[in-house]
C-alpha cells in the first residue's frame, strides 16, 4: 500500500490522467472524480473523466456534462487511469479497458487489501473518498473554488448520509464548514441527493414497501424487486441502490437488505446495519463495502439467490459465523 505523500508525489510530477468511478456512480464516487478534475486542470494538468454508466439525472454539479460516458471499447491509450472509491474491475463497462492501462493509480476508502495498481492508496479510516481527494488537493496546494467545494461536499454528504451515519466526526464537519465557505447551498444539494425522485419512483418504492419481509422478529428485513417489476414502472434498476434505505427505517432493524434483479438472472444485493458486520457478509457473497454498509452482485434466479442468503444472515445474525450458499 503506498501513502497519501507518495500519491501527491504522483499527481505533482506525472500528466495526462483519467478519472473513473465505480459503476452506477454514487455522490461520493462522481465527487472525488469530478474534485481531482478541477484540481488537476487549475494546476495545468491534462485530464478526462470517464464513466461506463450514465450520471444520475437528479444531480447538477458543475463539471458533470463533462463525464464522457462509454458503455463500451474504452482505450486508455497513454493515459494514467485513475480508479476512485472502488476497485478497477468495479467499474463496470469499461473495466477492461481500466485494467490494461499501463498506469493504473487506485484511491479508496472501503475496507480491503491493497488490490490492483501501480499505486494504491486505500483508507478506510476515512468518511468518503471525497475526504481523500479533499487532502490531495490541500497537499497539491489547489485554492478551492465553488466547483471543487461542490463536488467534494457532494460526495461527502452522500457517504454519510447527510452526516448521520457512523463515519461522521468533528473532522468531517470541519471540512463541510470549510466547503460552505466556499458558496456551497447545502439545502439543494440535500434535496438533489436525498429528496429528488421521479413520479414512477415513488409508485415502485410504494410497491416494493408493500412486499416488505421480516424474520427474527423484525431484526433482519428485505425487500426484492424483479427485473420485470422494475419495467412496469418504467425505472431502470441500476439507479435504485438507495432502496435499502427506506428498508432500514424498520424501527427494529439491525440489517436490512434489497435483492434488486438489474438484467434477467443479475441480482444485485444492497446492505446496511446498525451495528452487525454486513461488510465481512457482503464478502463472504464476492461483493465488499464497510461494516455498516455493502453489497454483492450475484447471479441466478431472484426467488432462489433471496432465499439463500436471508438464510445465510439469519444464521449470521444468530451465530455471528458464515456458511456458503447452497446454490
Amino acid at each position: 500500500m503506498n501513502s497519501l505523500p507518495e500519491i501527491v508525489q504522483f499527481f505533482q510530477e506525472r500528466d495526462n490522467f483519467i478519472f473513473v468511478g465505480h459503476e452506477n456512480p454514487d455522490p461520493d464516487s462522481l465527487g472525488s472524480m469530478l474534485a481531482l478534475f478541477h484540481g488537476l486542470t487549475k494546476i495545468g494538468k491534462q485530464c478526462r473523466m470517464v464513466s461506463g454508466d450514465p450520471v444520475p439525472t437528479n444531480l447538477s454539479w458543475p463539471g458533470l456534462s463533462k463525464i464522457e460516458y462509454i458503455p463500451q471499447d474504452f482505450q486508455p491509450g497513454e493515459s494514467c487511469v485513475v480508479v476512485l472509491d472502488c476497485e478497477p474491475y468495479r467499474t463496470g463497462a469499461i473495466a477492461p479497458g481500466v485494467q490494461r492501462a499501463k498506469c493504473l493509480v487506485n484511491i479508496d476508502h472501503h475496507q480491503r487489501g491493497r488490490g490492483e495498481g501501480n499505486l494504491v492508496y486505500v483508507n478506510p479510516n476515512e468518511a468518503a473518498t471525497s475526504v481523500i481527494a479533499y487532502r490531495i488537493l490541500k497537499e497539491l496546494g489547489v485554492a478551492f473554488d465553488l466547483e471543487i467545494a461542490t463536488a467534494l461536499y457532494g460526495g461527502i454528504l452522500g457517504d454519510t448520509g447527510g452526516f448521520r451515519h457512523a463515519n461522521t466526526n468533528s473532522e468531517v464537519l470541519s471540512i463541510a464548514a470549510e466547503l460552505l465557505d466556499c458558496g456551497v447551498q447545502p439545502a439543494p444539494m440535500a434535496r438533489e441527493i436525498f429528496s429528488s425522485q421521479p413520479y414512477d419512483f415513488l409508485k415502485l418504492l410504494g410497491y416494493a414497501l408493500s412486499n416488505l419481509q421480516t424474520s427474527q422478529g423484525g431484526r433482519l428485513v428485505w425487500m426484492s424487486l424483479s427485473y420485470d417489476e422494475f419495467q412496469k414502472f418504467n425505472i431502470p434498476p441500476e439507479n435504485t441502490d438507495h432502496l435499502v434505505s427506506y428498508a432500514r427505517m424498520l424501527d427494529t432493524a439491525e440489517v436490512a437488505m434489497v435483492f434488486r434483479e438489474v438484467k434477467p438472472g443479475e441480482i444485485r444485493l444492497g446492505l446496511r446495519a446498525n451495528q452487525v458486520d454486513v461488510g465481512a457478509l457482503a464478502r463472504h457473497l464476492g461483493g465488499g463495502g464497510h461494516k455498516l454498509a455493502s453489497g454483492a452482485t450475484l447471479k441466478g434466479d431472484l426467488m432462489q439467490v433471496t432465499q439463500e442468503v436471508v438464510d445465510v444472515t439469519e444464521e449470521y445474525l444468530r451465530t455471528g459465523e458464515l456458511h456458503e450458499r447452497h446454490s
